[in-house]
């Protein structure tokens, strides 16, 4: 009995100084036939933000298919999904061989809407994943 006494303690004990720790971990936009850069074109990754995110961070990969790999990686914001603002500079893509990660990040207010827009340069061919990390606003 008292050994039951002392189990029954031991787990309220454990259940009081318990407490829930959600990660907030990466995603990855899945690749569709648009995100291939041929040459001077274009492909673009969209990411619908809801829920009042305090920042965001934004992980652009761009992998070199073939030819010399360049041009420029920019970040836009819209709030209804149609008009959107360049949010900071472009990045100057420069890669010849493998996969090369540029990053951007968004800090609150952050917009309902993030693009990220690649638009390569000479004779290439490359492919465009965007990956992304949403942080919340911690509970005070």
């Amino acid at each position: 009995m008292k050994l039951l006494i002392k189990i029954m303690c031991f787990q309220l004990l454990l259940a009081s100084v318990s407490y829930d720790v959600s990660a907030q971990t990466g995603t990855t936009i899945p690749l569709v036939a648009g995100d291939t850069v041929l040459n001077t074109g274009t492909a673009s990754k969209t990411i619908l933000l809801t829920g009042g995110f305090s920042g965001v961070y934004l992980q652009a990969d761009v992998r070199k298919l073939s030819g010399t790999v360049g041009g420029t990686l920019q970040l836009f914001a819209s709030v209804d999904g149609v008009s959107y603002v360049q949010v900071g500079s472009d990045q100057t893509v420069t890669n010849t061989t493998g996969t090369k990660a540029y990053a951007f990040s968004v800090s609150a207010p952050v917009p309902v809407y993030l693009r990220v827009i690649h638009t390569g340069t000479g004779t290439m061919v490359s492919v465009l994943t965007l990956k992304y990390v949403i942080r919340k606003y911690q509970e005070r």
